[in-house]
C-alpha cells in the first residue's frame, strides 16, 4: 500500500472526527427533546365546557 495514501486517509479521518461527533451529539439532543415532548400529556378539553362558551 502506498504510504502517501495511508497518510491522506488517516488525515481525513482526523479531520472528520469532530464533525461526526457533533452530528451524533445533535442527533441525541433532538431525540431526547422529541422523547420529552412525546411523554408529556396532551391538553384534554372537556367538550361540554367548550360547548358552553359558544
Amino acid at each position: 500500500m502506498n504510504p502517501d495514501f495511508a497518510d491522506q486517509s488517516s488525515s481525513t479521518v482526523r479531520q472528520l472526527r469532530p464533525i461526526v461527533m457533533a452530528v451524533i451529539a445533535a442527533n441525541l439532543a433532538v431525540f431526547s427533546l422529541l422523547m420529552t415532548t412525546i411523554n408529556l400529556p396532551s391538553p384534554h378539553h372537556d367538550p361540554i365546557a367548550i360547548a358552553d362558551v359558544d
